[in-house]
């Protein structure tokens, strides 16, 4: 194998499932950051809005900004928090649950495509090869 070979694989794998999954996303009217906040929620629903920022490792503003997008859709509700009026807690609304389904029926046809003429032992190689690569760049600590 060619010096960054895999490398470069990864990030244009990476890139191409990331585009053809916000292609389906626009398609039902979700920005790119709206699904990965709609599976928060329905694992975390009645989070703390800043928990969502904290997680997501981002600017509370960024978080602000797609729930405040997605609240005006209908897919969540905001609600002050009982004894600390600068909290808010977000929930999803019926909507929200709904669209939810549809983000996971996209990752289900993204993956299909993705793993088109692979057998079962090939797909769960490859899945244990990524995890092994995700855990590895985790661990990892470049020199300064």
């Amino acid at each position: 194998m060619e010096p960054k070979e895999l490398n470069l694989l990864l990030i244009k794998v990476g890139a191409i499932h990331r585009r053809k999954s916000a292609n389906e996303f626009m398609k039902q009217e979700l920005s790119s950051g709206q699904p990965r906040i709609l599976n928060y929620l329905f694992q975390n629903n009645g989070c703390i809005q800043r928990e969502i920022a904290v997680d997501f490792n981002m600017e509370p503003a960024s978080i602000t900004s797609v729930l405040n997008s997605m609240e005006k859709a209908g897919l969540i509700v905001r609600e002050p928090v009982k004894g600390d009026k600068r909290a808010l807690e977000v929930r999803l609304t019926d909507k929200g649950y709904e669209k939810k389904k549809v983000v996971d029926d996209i990752f289900i046809k993204v993956e299909d495509a993705c793993f088109q003429n692979f057998n079962e032992e090939e797909k769960l190689q490859a899945k244990n090869f990524l995890k092994r690569i995700h855990n590895n760049l985790l661990k990892w600590e470049p020199d300064n």
